[in-house]
């Protein structure tokens, strides 16, 4: 298995050559549609923030469940340009995880970082920084790829992301280890809310 990128012309050269495409197939459905649900249950589809959207392949998963307003946000503007979004509803921003901030006064009711924190070095940290993004009872949903191998890197992220989100500073309202028997593969999913 070769690399991921770690520039943005990186991965634009990842999403022109197709790598990613394989995102769209059916056995990576199962960690959408529980994202999904959750912000749909938890009147959450109001506003969504999707750091790391790539194609927007969300955006096209909630769109039928009635989301009112996406904005995706991705390093690679390759990915944007393929998203099919409707720009009624969806605003595609190039962007980094770290750094990015919404337009003066935005909140969103959920903020989605789907396989996206395993570029930071402290997820945990990464997270937190999008707090003050919420509104009022907004929700942050995080999946994560996991490894067979317990020892890799990828596991101990979210190891520290979880024994931190278990803390007095988070609710955790669900947690879910999701595994497809198709392609042999593992993600870890958690339904965040700031305590208090």
């Amino acid at each position: 298995m070769s690399k991921n990128a770690s520039t943005a012309d990186g991965w634009d050269e990842e999403y022109r050559r197709g790598r990613w495409s394989f995102l769209r197939d059916l056995p990576e459905s199962g960690r959408y549609g529980i994202i999904g649900m959750w912000l749909a249950l938890n009147g959450s589809l109001d506003k969504v923030l999707d750091i790391g959207c790539g194609e927007g392949l969300l955006y096209e998963r909630l769109q039928p469940m009635g989301i009112r307003r996406y904005v995706g946000v991705d390093l690679a503007p390759a990915a944007l340009g393929i998203a099919n979004v409707d720009p009624e509803i969806a605003s595609l921003r190039a962007g980094d995880l770290h750094t990015f901030a919404p337009e003066k006064d935005e909140v969103f009711s959920a903020i989605v970082f789907n396989e996206v924190l395993h570029f930071s070095d402290d997820p945990a940290a990464a997270v937190a920084r999008y707090v003050p993004f919420l509104a009022p009872d907004g929700v942050i949903a995080v999946s994560m790829y996991s490894p067979k191998r317990l020892e890799s890197g990828a596991n101990r992220l979210i190891a520290r992301l979880w024994e931190a989100t278990d803390g007095p500073d988070w609710e955790v309202l669900d947690d879910y280890r999701l595994t497809s028997d198709k392609k042999n593969v593992t993600w870890r999913l958690r339904l965040l809310r700031p305590a208090g």
